[in-house]
């Protein structure tokens, strides 16, 4: 179950839910230099963040490995 992006924290990689693309790709901390937070409009669902041209509306930890 992905988490919502109110609790991201772009510094540390994670998958993330592009909704307009529907897909899931690997955020990489390096990443985060360019987020910036969707202000909610009408037209925009509240707690989703634009990214690069996606719209990103969750995300969840990657597994450390031991």
């Amino acid at each position: 179950m992905m988490r919502p992006m109110t609790e991201f924290d772009p510094d540390r990689p994670a998958k993330v839910h592009d909704r307009l693309n529907n897909r899931t790709f690997t955020w990489r901390a390096s990443l985060g230099e360019r987020i910036t937070v969707s202000r909610p409009r009408s037209d925009k669902v509240e707690g989703t963040v634009r990214w690069d041209g996606l719209v990103l509306d969750g995300w969840k930890p990657i597994a450390r490995s031991h």
